[in-house]
Formats: C-alpha cells, structure tokens, sequence
C-alpha cells in the first residue's frame, strides 16, 4: 500500500510512522486540511490546504518533521554560554531593557534561559517550536509566523534574531522587509540583535559531518549531513535515521541558505531605517549586528 501510486503527493513517496497521518487523509477522501504539506524540502506552497495563522505560501518550514527531536540533536549547542553573553551584551549597551522579543526563536532555549532577567515573547516559523517554546516560557506569547510579516502587537526593548536564522532569507528585499518589520516592534530606544549566517568569503566546504548522535533507551537518532554551494546560495542537506521502539525511518532536509558580505548586510539595515554595526565574533563566532532605528 505504501508503495502505491495514492501514496504520493506533490511527486514526494511518503513512507514510515511519521507519516502515517497523511495516509489516512488521502485514503479518506483528502477531505479537509491535509496533515503535513509533503516533505521538509518542499515549500508550503504545495500545501493545499489553509495555513496556520501568521504563515504564507511559499514559507519553508524545514524542521516541520524533526521539530520534537530538536532538542535532543541540538544537546551540543552552548545555550547558556550564548544567552549569558547576549545577556551581558543587552545589559552594557541597554540597561533599562526589560522586554525582549526573540525571532525564529526556534523551540525557546535562549528565550527559556533569557527569560530568567526579561520578560521574553517570541516568533518561530514552526508551529511545534512554537508548543515547546510555550511550555518553555510559560508567562511569554509564543506565536508561529514568518519573520518577514509578524505584528505582535507589541514594542520592546530588545528584538533579537538568532542562530543565523536570518539567513534563510534568500534574497536581499526580504532581509529588508524583515528587518523592517523588527524594527516597527522596537522601542523608540530600542536595540535589535542579528546574527547573520556566513559571509561568501568565509563559506568552506565541509563535511560530510555527523551530529552527535542522541542514544537514549527508546529514542535513537543520526544526523549526517553536507554543505554544497551555488553562487551565493548554500545548501545543507540533513538526512535523519531514527529509531523508536515502534519504527525506524528516514527523514531528509533540505536547508538553503544565502551567504550576504558585511557590507550588503549593513546596506540592508540601512535601507530599513536602522543604523548597525558589526562586530566579527558574536555570540559563537559568526558575528553579530547591533541597531538601533536611525535618529534613534
């Protein structure tokens, strides 16, 4: 059955207990909101069915089937040593600050962690991140959007982006629409905090790398992946083999992300009505840009 020519949807073969959900919608008639749109690589655009609220067709989501393990493959991350650094950093240049907004926030680590000195709310991109991030930081509003078109209906001290989440912008008129979008929830005085992805000068290739792997009594899984470069596009292909008492599978990513130099970075900012700066290391060596709104 599973091999089935009903069993393919947007020319994607679905296979294994991850996706068992979506056999039964198709067999059921697609009666409807469909349970998962195709495979992480695919775009939301083939979703036939509504959004969930604050997302827009052609929005990636690319952790929509690894999101409850996330955690788990990201135990490595030093969390709290780049909280502690953003908190020390937030505290020198704003020390009045007391709200923060953390964008593509991801399942809440750093806001869980920042949470302890701000009152923290949050934007994630995926809907589960955003039920972590919620059980996370249970005082903060937690929503699922794209960061290019979010109003929390809010303005803080501090806005944040993370973990070179802004590199998932392909094209530099999104940068710009989500920077101006982050600025619209700054206070006046506010400061907003980016760490960008690699620059094109710095990009190397790697791999094939693999994760640490998570071993655990009923919960297996191997993260292997690979980098590869066209232009100014990087792409990092993860595929997952996981085991639970029930099933093993296999599930693949497909992450593109773009690779934008200091200086478009800064022209970016610039054209949002923000004025930035660099600074070349950041919370974990990736670097950091610091803005406040121009006249600010």
């Amino acid at each position: 059955l599973l091999n089935s020519p009903a069993y393919l949807v947007e020319g994607d073969v679905f296979n294994g207990r991850a996706h068992l959900p979506m056999l039964r919608w198709l067999l059921g008639g697609r009666q409807g909101t469909p349970p998962i749109c195709a495979r992480a690589r695919h775009t939301i655009e083939s979703c036939d069915g509504a959004l969930p609220s604050g997302l827009r067709r052609g929005t990636a989501a690319m952790f929509s089937r690894t999101a409850e393990y996330y955690d788990r493959i990201y135990a490595w991350k030093d969390y709290a040593g780049e909280a502690a650094r953003i908190r020390a950093l937030i505290e020198s240049l704003h020390p009045t600050a007391q709200t923060l907004l953390d964008v593509a926030c991801g399942t809440g680590e750093h806001a869980r962690l920042l949470a302890a000195r701000f009152a923290v709310d949050g934007v994630a991109l995926e809907p589960e991140f955003v039920v972590q991030a919620r059980r996370k930081v249970p005082t903060g509003e937690f929503v699922a959007a794209d960061m290019r078109h979010f109003d929390i209906g809010k303005r803080y001290d501090v806005v944040q982006c993370l973990f070179s989440s802004i590199g998932y912008l392909l094209h530099g008129d999104d940068v710009v629409k989500s920077l101006r979008c982050f600025a619209r929830h700054l206070q006046p005085d506010g400061l907003l905090l980016v760490e960008p992805w690699i620059t094109p000068g710095a990009w190397q290739q790697v791999g094939p790398h693999m994760t640490p792997p998570v071993d655990e009594p009923g919960l297996k899984v191997v993260r292997m992946s690979r980098s590869t470069r066209e232009g100014r596009i990087t792409t990092l292909e993860f595929q997952y083999l996981i085991a639970t008492p029930e099933a093993i599978f296999h599930e693949v990513e497909m992450h593109r992300l773009a690779l934008y130099a200091v200086d478009e970075m800064l022209s970016f900012f610039a054209a949002a009505g923000l004025a930035a700066e660099h600074d070349p290391k950041g919370p974990r060596g990736r670097g950091l840009y610091i803005a406040r709104r121009a006249g600010d």
